[in-house]
C-alpha cells in the first residue's frame, strides 16, 4: 500500500511539474506573440512612413525635372531673345563700318560693336554656366586638327593682342598628331579664353602659347597645353578660389579689367567634361602661366600632312563671288533682323530675296516660287520655323522635287537645338549673330545643292527596266540592292580620303561611285562624285569639303527614287 501511495505521489509531482511547465511555456508563447505584434505594428508604422517617404521622394524629383526642364526652357527662350536684337545691333554696325566714313565715326562704329561682342560673350557665359550646372553640356566628339585650332586662333586674336603692345607666340609639338579625336570648339573655347585673359592683363609684354605631347598610349596622346604672359600676376591667396563662378581678384574687379568671373569657372568644367585638368602657376608682378590637359584620341588619319589645311584656311579668309541669279526666301518675324539680314545679302549681290514673317507664309511662298536656298527662323508665330520646314520637305516627297536647301537661323544655341533642326529636314544651323563673312560661307556651301538636278536619269531608268521585262524581273531591285549595300561605305572611305587631303585615292573613289551611280541613272548625286573628283585630280580636295554635306542625302534620295520606280513597274 505505501508503495503505491509513492508512486501516486510521484505521478503527481510530475503532472504538476508538466503543468508548470505547460503554464511557463505557454506564458513564453504569449509573451513571444505580444512582441511579434508589437513588431509588426512597428513593421506596418515603418512601412508606411516609407510609402509617404517614396512618395514625398517622387514628387520632389517630378518637381525637380520639372524645374530643370523650366530653367531650360527659360534658357532657350532668354538666348534667342537676347542673340536677334544683338544681331541687329552687329549686323549693322558691320555694314556700316564697310561704309566711307570719317575716323571718328570709324571709332564710334569700332566702339558699339566691342560693347555688343562683349554682351555676346556675357550671355554665352550665363547659358554655358547654366548648362553645365544643369548637366546639359555635352561633348561633340570628332576629328581635331590642333594645328588649324591654333592658325584661326592667332588669326582671330593678334590684332587685340597688338594693340596691348604685347607679342604673340606659339611653341608647337611636332609630336603631336596630325589628326586626333575630341570636342575642337571646347577646346578653342578654353584656349580663346585662357589667352583673351592673359592678354587682358598684359601690356607691353608677351604672351606665350605651348602644346606639348606628355603622354603617349596606344589610343590617345595626352596634351598640355600653357598660355604664359608676362602681366600683373595673381596673388597666392586669389588663386585658391580663381576657378569658382563669379570670382576676381581685388584687381581683376577694377574698372581698368571688366568681365564677369564666369569665365575661368567655364574652363574648369569643360576641361574637366573632357577628363582633363587645370591650373594655374602665378606670382604677383611676374606674371602667369595657366595650364590644362586633355587625352585625345588617336585617328587613322593621325599622319596626314597639315600643309593642305594650311592652305584651305587661307582659302577660306578669301570671300567667293555667289553665283547669280540666287533666290531667297527670308522668313523671321523680328522686322530688324529681317532688314539686317536683307541688307546683308544685298552687300553679298543678292537682290532676289522674298521675306516673309512665320511659317505659314514661308510655306505658302515655297508653294507659288522655286528657290535656291530658304533661310528660316526657328521660333516665329502662327507656324514656327520647324513645322513649316516639316511641310515643306512633305510636298518635295510627294512631288518628287530636288530639295530645298533649309538654313536655320536662330538665337537659341543650346545643345540639342541642332539635332532638331536636322530632324526637321533642315540642312544646316547659323546661330545669332551672325557676320556677313559667316553668312556668305553658309549661301556658298549650300548654293550647290540648288541647281537644277534631276534625281535620275529616266532614261537609263527605263531600260533597266525594259531589260527587267524581257528576262529577270527582279533586275532593278537587285541592282538597287547591291548600291544599298556598297555605296555608304564607299562615301565613308571618299569622305576620309578629302579630310586626309589625300587627293589621288580621293578621285579613284569618286570615279568609281560617279561610274556606279551613272549606270544606275542616278543623276544629280553623279554630279556631285564629278564635282569632288575634278577637283582631287586638281590637287583641290579640301576645296570639296562643303560638298560631302550633301552626298548621303542625295544618296538616300535616289535611292527613294529608284525605290519607288521598281515598285511601280
Amino acid at each position: 500500500m505505501s508503495n503505491e501511495h509513492s508512486e501516486i505521489e510521484s505521478l503527481r509531482r510530475t503532472i504538476e511539474q508538466l503543468s508548470d511547465q505547460i503554464i511557463r511555456s505557454k506564458e513564453q508563447e504569449e509573451r513571444i506573440l505580444g512582441q511579434f505584434s508589437e513588431m509588426n505594428n512597428e513593421l506596418v508604422t515603418l512601412q508606411r512612413l516609407l510609402s509617404k517617404n517614396n512618395a514625398s521622394l517622387e514628387a520632389a524629383r517630378s518637381e525637380a525635372v520639372a524645374a530643370n526642364e523650366s530653367k531650360s526652357s527659360f534658357i532657350a527662350v532668354i538666348s534667342h531673345d537676347f542673340r536677334t536684337p544683338l544681331n541687329g545691333i552687329l549686323g549693322m554696325a558691320e555694314l556700316l563700318q564697310m561704309s566711307p566714313l570719317t575716323d571718328e565715326q570709324q571709332k564710334s562704329v569700332s566702339v558699339i560693336q566691342e560693347a555688343a561682342r562683349m554682351l555676346l560673350k556675357l550671355i554665352q557665359d550665363l547659358l554655358d554656366l547654366s548648362k553645365l550646372e544643369a548637366g546639359q553640356m555635352r561633348l561633340e566628339i570628332a576629328e581635331v586638327n590642333l594645328e588649324s585650332i591654333f592658325k584661326t586662333i592667332l588669326r582671330l586674336l593678334e590684332p587685340k593682342v597688338r594693340k596691348n603692345g604685347n607679342q604673340l607666340s606659339l611653341d608647337y609639338d611636332p609630336r603631336i598628331c596630325t589628326v586626333l579625336e575630341g570636342d575642337s570648339t571646347r577646346i578653342t573655347q578654353v584656349l580663346m579664353n585662357l589667352i583673351q585673359n592673359a592678354n587682358k592683363f598684359t601690356t607691353e609684354g608677351a604672351v606665350r602659347i605651348r602644346a606639348a605631347l606628355v603622354k603617349e598610349c596606344e589610343a590617345y596622346q595626352h596634351i598640355r597645353f600653357e598660355v604664359e604672359d608676362t602681366g600683373i600676376g595673381i596673388a597666392e591667396e586669389d588663386q585658391k578660389t580663381l576657378f569658382q563662378p563669379y570670382t576676381q581678384t581685388e584687381r581683376g574687379r577694377s574698372k581698368e579689367y571688366e568681365g564677369t568671373g564666369l569665365g575661368l569657372s567655364i574652363c574648369r568644367s569643360l576641361v574637366t567634361l573632357m577628363n582633363g585638368q587645370i591650373g594655374v602657376l602665378s606670382q604677383e608682378e611676374q606674371g602667369s602661366t595657366f595650364w590644362f590637359e586633355i587625352p585625345l584620341g588617336k585617328t587613322e588619319h593621325s599622319k596626314a600632312s597639315s600643309e593642305d589645311d594650311e592652305n584651305h584656311s587661307q582659302e577660306s579668309q578669301d570671300r567667293t563671288e555667289i553665283p547669280v541669279p540666287v533666290s531667297i526666301l527670308l522668313a523671321d518675324d523680328n522686322v530688324i533682323n529681317r532688314q539686317v539680314v536683307l541688307m546683308q545679302l544685298k552687300k553679298l549681290g543678292i537682290t532676289q530675296v522674298d521675306s516673309i514673317s512665320n511659317g505659314e507664309e514661308a510655306v505658302a511662298a515655297f508653294l507659288s516660287k522655286k528657290y535656291s536656298l530658304i533661310l528660316m527662323d526657328n521660333m516665329m508665330p502662327v507656324m514656327d520655323g520647324l513645322e513649316a520646314t516639316r511641310k515643306i520637305r512633305a510636298m518635295e516627297q510627294d512631288e518628287m522635287r530636288h530639295p530645298v536647301p533649309v538654313i536655320a537661323m536662330t538665337g537659341n544655341v543650346m545643345d540639342g537645338e541642332k539635332d532638331k533642326c536636322i530632324a526637321a529636314g533642315m540642312n544646316d544651323f547659323i546661330g545669332k549673330p551672325f557676320t556677313l563673312e559667316t553668312l556668305n560661307n553658309m549661301i556658298q556651301k549650300w548654293q550647290h545643292s540648288s541647281e537644277s538636278k534631276e534625281v535620275l536619269n529616266m532614261a537609263i531608268v527605263s531600260e533597266i527596266v525594259e531589260l527587267s521585262s524581257e528576262g529577270d524581273s527582279t533586275l532593278l531591285g537587285m541592282l538597287l540592292n547591291m548600291y544599298r549595300d556598297e555605296t555608304p561605305g564607299k562615301i565613308e572611305v571618299l569622305r576620309r580620303h578629302i579630310v586626309s587631303g589625300n587627293h589621288v585615292a580621293a578621285a579613284e573613289s569618286a570615279h568609281d561611285l560617279k561610274s556606279g551611280s551613272l549606270s544606275l541613272g542616278i543623276e544629280y548625286l553623279s554630279t556631285l562624285f564629278a564635282k569632288i573628283e575634278q577637283l582631287a585630280k586638281e590637287g583641290q580636295s579640301m576645296k570639296a569639303e562643303p560638298l560631302l554635306d550633301a552626298l548621303l542625302p542625295a544618296y538616300k534620295e535616289a535611292c527613294s527614287a529608284l525605290e519607288e520606280v521598281n515598285n511601280n513597274k
